[in-house]
């Protein structure tokens, strides 16, 4: 008898870069990471911030080197639109807990809830839900809510201080209110619309979640699963290339073929500060003076990004130039 073994997958390898992931809602961010290591070749692999179930939007997914910059994206700022739904109160702060409250919804108008909105921003204490990825004692919040050991939690002592930079009501009608807020990493929108609603002396909800950008990274360059789907043999069109990913960290070029190579030995070289300030810029090409950098990117001859590195201004007036981390 003939046994026929079954075909295996192909696989389509995946090269070092970012792909800007438009998350469907239903998936967590690890089910997008599945997504890729089910039809890709193994890399390693990283994705800039999370996003849970109910939430959709950006998700950049980084692979190979590409991860070593994984910190410095996380560290942008995100813009979110969500929507509101007041008169009731879940135990995870939007549709997917149980129901544990309800209050009338009153006849606020948008404008009342944009003066809301804008009297949060700036520095916002927020204390974490207890439905979050969070950790405590190793293990995240919503284990310990789910085993019905939530008490246990003291969640007063996670509290932590976020930023605001801009938050306002763009449509309120039939007790929904959409909101966009652009704010700092680590803050919890279901947080913020529970504050909205306190405020309005109503209860609310989270009905929809969007993330529209991290940091320069938005909903308009993102690309579907389905489209992707459809294009895993040409997939490294989709793949933004290491030296091309944009940090809001400043940047340093040199020409010097020696020093570049000593930098990527782990040595520590001394430059001119008129050498150094020449090949340094902000993001925006904006020159800047320094007299240390923690992080800045390194750039050879070629206008590649080698490394990421740091920068002291020495006594004598010279710039010690050393790489923490290589990317190439």
């Amino acid at each position: 008898m003939n046994h026929q073994q079954p075909q295996a997958i192909k696989k389509y390898p995946l090269s070092d870069g970012m792909i800007i992931v438009y998350k469907p809602r239903g998936m967590s961010s690890k089910d997008v990471s599945r997504w890729f290591e089910r039809r890709f070749t193994r890399i390693k692999m990283g994705h800039v911030g999370t996003l849970d179930p109910m939430a959709e939007g950006v998700l950049p997914v980084l692979f190979g080197k590409a991860t070593r910059i994984q910190d410095f994206l996380l560290a942008g700022t995100k813009c979110y639109e969500f929507d509101v739904k007041f008169g009731t109160a879940t135990d995870t702060l939007d549709l997917d807990g149980e129901v544990i409250g309800e209050a009338p919804v009153g006849d606020f108008t948008k404008t009342d809830i944009d003066a809301v909105c804008a009297a949060m921003e700036g520095d916002f204490t927020q204390i974490p839900p207890l439905y979050s990825a969070i950790k405590y004692q190793g293990k995240p919040l919503y284990e310990y809510a789910r085993s019905g050991r939530g008490d246990e939690v003291p969640r007063d002592l996670l509290r932590k201080v976020v930023q605001i930079f801009k938050m306002e009501c763009l449509r309120y009608e039939d007790g929904i209110a959409t909101v966009r807020v652009s704010c700092s990493k680590g803050t919890y929108v279901r947080v913020l619309s529970h504050h909205i609603a306190e405020a309005l002396g109503t209860l609310g909800v989270v009905i929809r979640l969007l993330r529209v950008a991290t940091g320069e990274l938005n909903v308009e360059t993102a690309v579907s699963l389905d489209t992707l789907e459809q294009s895993q043999e040409t997939i490294h069109k989709y793949i933004v290339p290491l030296a091309d990913i944009r940090l809001d960290i400043p940047s340093w070029h040199t020409e010097d073929p020696t020093l570049i190579q000593r930098l990527k030995m782990g040595q520590e070289m001394h430059v001119e500060m008129k050498s150094f300030e020449t090949g340094l810029t902000q993001s925006g090409n904006k020159r800047t003076s320094i007299k240390s950098l923690d992080h800045m990117i390194l750039i050879d001859s070629s206008g590649q990004s080698f490394g990421i590195g740091s920068a002291l201004v020495l006594n004598t007036g010279r710039v010690a130039v050393r790489m923490r981390r290589g990317l190439s």
